[in-house]
């Protein structure tokens, strides 16, 4: 049985999406192995090509000018080169795509180029697994962004998640949520019923469950594990419908922001490579100037030197919370961070060892976050997520 906690969330979301789509610029992280399309200095349109990743594409969420390279911006706390943009405000689109009306008629070569046109990141996945998980429980207990994201956009999840069950032949597909989720319990109860190759899987409100090596053996049985699955987050959904319904590629993302911080808590809806400087000066009331910013989680998060931070498609959260002068004691050897280690670790041994073997670490942050001595374990453990 997988060990999880429960943990309550005591900040407050606002139910309601507050929408950023006006950002100044927009910043795009570069390396040696990217290549820039458009020149310096031309303009581009909304959802034109910027950048190629091999065969993979990035698309511009603005209309505006290639203003160039520049090197102020900071990624996973390194300083990183970046393409500045800057938004001229129009949302110009050179070609305007017609909205499809039935997404479960492409064939699977035309699903599949789609998903690799629009959704580059989605089409390294093996779409001839017989099983499909998709998950709709945040990653973080603090987090809102996979809630909100089903109770606005339900009927349009169900219909993109039959689309590929469909034409992808899925023989088990499981759509799990948290079963705290009221509304959305409800809601999906009501409209499951007309996707009957959709399972809806009620998930106990425990982290960190949502790992998928965690809910994996949840809902499969062995017979589906060792067929094989397809492991899907409820924005991958999101973007997909995108794809399929408008060919529109990945331009824009939902995050929570929330903590101690600010006055409260909420869901914005905002431009991928935005900067976060950008969304906390623009959304945010600030209670406290005396605060860290976390990245993904207050419990299995990262903790960012600056806000001058690109907003990329990895980014779910970040947390705004006042700095804590509580300090690391020493161990008292209670076993509490193996006792709870949800794959079995045991982090107090890791630490000590350097050749220790971390590769089962799922980076929850739990060791952390129980440690009655306040140890933070995280720079010791680091398995094969980041």
């Amino acid at each position: 049985m997988n060990k999880t906690v429960t943990i309550k969330n005591n900040f407050t979301i606002l139910p309601e999406v507050e929408e950023y789509l006006n950002p100044d610029y927009i910043y795009f992280p570069l390396d040696e192995n990217v290549k820039i399309i458009p020149e310096i200095g031309d303009t581009i349109y909304k959802e034109d090509p910027v950048l190629k990743f091999g065969e993979k594409t990035i698309f511009s969420p603005v209309s505006g000018k290639i203003i160039g390279k520049i090197n102020t911006l900071v990624i996973n706390n390194q300083t990183t080169p970046c393409l500045a943009i800057e938004n001229d405000f129009r949302e110009k689109i050179k070609n305007k795509k017609g909205c499809v009306k039935y997404i479960n008629e492409y064939s699977q070569t035309e699903l599949y180029d789609i998903i690799s046109t629009y959704c580059p990141f989605l089409a390294e996945i093996n779409y001839a697994k017989k099983n499909i998980i998709i998950n709709g429980i945040d990653s973080d207990p603090f987090e809102k962004t996979y809630s909100t994201i089903i109770n606005k956009y339900c009927s349009k999840l169900l219909e993109t998640i039959d689309a590929i069950v469909t034409t992808f032949n899925i023989s088990t597909t499981i759509f799990t949520i948290s079963n705290h989720d009221s509304n959305n319990v409800t809601n999906l109860t009501n409209n499951i019923g007309t996707y009957p190759n959709i399972k809806l899987k009620l998930i106990s409100e425990s982290y960190p469950i949502s790992k998928e090596e965690l809910l994996a053996p949840t809902v499969l049985n062995k017979k589906q594990l060792a067929e094989g699955y397809i492991f899907l987050n409820i924005d991958d959904i999101l973007n997909l419908y995108n794809a399929l319904k408008r060919r529109r590629p990945i331009i824009e993302k939902y995050i929570t922001i929330s903590g101690d911080a600010i006055e409260t808590g909420k869901v914005i809806k905002t431009k991928i490579g935005v900067s976060l400087n950008d969304i906390i000066k623009n959304c945010c009331n600030i209670k406290s100037q005396k605060y860290h910013i976390v990245k993904n989680g207050l419990l299995a998060g990262t903790t960012l030197l600056t806000a001058n931070t690109p907003l990329t498609n990895d980014i779910d959260s970040i947390f705004l919370n006042s700095e804590c002068s509580t300090s690391e004691k020493k161990c008292i050897n209670c076993g509490l961070c193996n006792e709870k280690c949800p794959v079995g670790l045991n982090p107090k041994y890791i630490k000590e060892h350097k050749r220790a073997d971390r590769s089962k670490c799922i980076n929850c942050g739990l060791c952390t976050y129980i440690c009655p001595s306040k140890i933070n374990f995280k720079p010791f453990l680091g398995g094969k997520n980041e």
